[in-house]
């Protein structure tokens, strides 16, 4: 039996503390891909006290002995590796974030690369900040020649090297593009539901090199402890659970700053290997945002008819992107469709048992399964569970 370093003392998640920091990393099905996630985090110049892994592969021990080698070849390291409670990144990020006991947990992909330097400059950032006022940072996304392949980069990754070096009015005319009519950006993805008192009133200036973001994708994601407990990832979706990093950033927003860091970089392989299938993809991307309304807001009746005039900008965002990839059976624009006709069943659940119910619907349509009653394992196919 392997030993490993004790992980850091067990001690009460602190506001304001930056004393170390922990990789957290949810995974399923991507044995080489976490061993490449470790050993770049494990090569960092300022080292993670703690990695803490819960995996929802069927054959986790194997994936630990990979990780474990790595981390003997790297010097050591206090690792926590547990199976997955069920097949759902928003219950796996929970499992992690219960595990760690570091005071900045860095929540990235399985199929992320921390540069070196990248972990440092973070939390250089989080102790200037002495107030606790910045409550999660964000790495800068980075794209090197080799492995990643241009059909592996995220569409917001291509939008931006529309825009970079071209005139300004060309840039206004492609981000006006980007922004409204394909919607990419994240702030037109989601649908705020908070009344404006939740949201945080303080001082909203940032030292040099930092800027403010409203929301932080998961595969860059830092944040601190007890603001991840105080606001754990919604369990009530299973699988790959888009737009969980949306929903958590937004309750995130309610306690202080969330920011991107330039200067701190992350390597985002987003490899192919896991992903759902299309169509019941985009399903469950304007689904998942319907589920937050329905169950947060305070306000169903606006926030709904809110959602009623932002879904069709959303379908039809869906089939420039279906030609644009060459995919002429309009997969994307077919699951915006699908969406449509799912949401009245969504709307009519009561919001006290809306979780688990929603948990049964994403498991069916997902496997393909009709409605009905039946046995609810609150799980995924294995195809694409995980991001």
């Amino acid at each position: 039996m392997s030993t490993h370093p004790l992980p850091p003392v067990e001690r009460a998640a602190s506001p304001v503390a930056a004393q170390d920091w922990a990789l957290c990393v949810s995974t399923y099905n991507r044995g080489k891909l976490l061993c490449d996630c470790v050993r770049a985090a494990l090569a960092s110049t300022e080292r993670p006290s703690e990695i803490v892994i819960v995996d929802a592969s069927a054959n986790w021990p194997q994936h630990r002995e990979g990780v474990e080698a790595v981390i003997a070849e790297a010097g050591g390291c206090p690792l926590t590796y547990v199976p997955a409670l069920r097949k759902s990144l928003t219950v796996q990020r929970n499992q992690a974030i219960a595990l760690a006991r570091a005071d900045i947990l860095f929540m990235i992909d399985d199929d992320a690369l921390l540069h070196p330097e990248c972990a440092g400059q973070i939390m250089a950032h989080y102790r200037a900040d002495t107030t606790g006022r910045i409550v999660a940072l964000s790495a800068r996304n980075t794209q090197e020649t080799g492995r990643a392949a241009a059909d592996e980069l995220k569409q917001t990754n291509r939008a931006g090297a529309l825009i970079e070096g071209r005139a300004g009015p060309v840039q206004r005319s492609i981000d006006f593009v980007l922004r409204h009519l394909l919607m990419i950006p994240a702030e037109q993805r989601f649908l705020g539901y908070d009344r404006p008192e939740r949201r945080w009133q303080g001082d909203g200036t940032l030292p040099d090199g930092l800027f403010r973001v409203n929301f932080i994708v998961g595969f860059a994601l830092t944040l601190r402890r007890h603001l991840a407990l105080r606001e754990p990832f919604d369990e009530g979706l299973n699988g790959s659970s888009i737009a969980e990093d949306l929903d958590a950033s937004y309750r995130f927003g309610r306690h202080g700053i969330l920011a991107i860091a330039p200067d701190a970089h992350i390597r985002h392989l987003e490899a192919a290997a896991g992903r759902d299938r299309r169509r019941i993809n985009t399903a469950l991307a304007l689904l998942n945002i319907a589920y937050f309304v329905r169950r947060n807001s305070e306000r169903q009746v606006r926030d709904m008819v809110r959602y009623a005039l932002w879904y069709p900008r959303m379908v039809l965002a869906e089939l420039p992107k279906d030609i644009a990839g060459g995919r002429w059976d309009l997969p994307q624009l077919r699951g915006a469709l699908l969406a449509g006709r799912k949401l009245p069943a969504l709307l009519r659940q009561p919001r006290a048992g809306l979780p688990a119910w929603y948990q049964d619907f994403q498991t069916r349509l997902m496997s393909g399964a009709p409605p009905g009653p039946g046995q609810n394992n609150a799980t995924a196919p294995d195809q694409g569970a995980n991001r």
